[in-house]
């Protein structure tokens, strides 16, 4: 008797975590300037139009990456808003997850830095954080002073740090040693102080 012929086996079925997903190895690996709609499409063997579906464009894309990227942090996933939970512990735990995730995926990692605030992903994450400082202890307005200041350090100085990973810059007199991430962590403890002594303590703006 004649084989019956096999039928196709089904094609996968793509959805916008599945295209941010693929979108982040692809940036890994060839970098951010590789990342275009018709790449995607051709890396995941769809036709360019059926990424469409589920992202209306390259900028809704990169909105896709960054919301991604925010899950990967997992700050959402410990008891920071606790009423006893420290403020300072807070923002170490935060720039911790930061640093964690350019280290993992340092060449996506740029675009969760430099997203705009008022993008879809960005500002709920924003409006959490502030919530876990000011559960921590920090009135509103301490808050979202500490969130800014901290915000800035850990965005410049981690994606001068990934994009120097880039380039093989001669050593000179220990100047590289300036932009590791041992610094990043002794930059972390400096910027604290500070803030309590300026900010907190000074300023009256939360718990001591």
């Amino acid at each position: 008797m004649p084989s019956r012929q096999e039928a196709p086996a089904a094609r996968p079925v793509l959805s916008r975590r599945e295209l941010a997903a693929a979108a982040i190895e692809l940036i890994e690996r060839d970098g951010l300037d590789a990342l275009t709609m018709r790449r995607l499409a051709s890396e995941l063997g769809f036709a360019p139009m059926s990424l469409y579906t589920h992202v209306r464009s390259r900028d809704d894309l990169v909105d896709a990456i960054v919301e991604q990227l925010i899950e990967r942090l997992g700050l959402g996933d410990d008891d920071a808003t606790s009423p006893t939970a420290d403020w300072r512990e807070l923002v170490r735990r935060t720039l911790g997850a930061y640093r964690d995730l350019a280290v993992a995926l340092p060449r996506s990692f740029e675009l969760l830095a430099l997203a705009p605030y008022g993008t879809a992903p960005v500002a709920p994450h924003l409006l959490a954080t502030i919530a876990r400082l000011e559960a921590a202890g920090l009135d509103p307005q301490a808050a979202r002073e500490i969130l800014g200041i901290v915000d800035g350090y850990a965005s410049g100085f981690l994606v001068v740090w990934a994009r120097s990973r880039e380039t093989a810059a001669a050593e000179v007199d220990g100047v590289a040693a300036l932009r590791d991430l041992a610094m990043f962590d002794r930059g972390i403890d400096a910027i604290i102080a500070g803030l309590d002594a300026t900010l907190v303590r000074g300023g009256a703006g939360g718990r001591a």
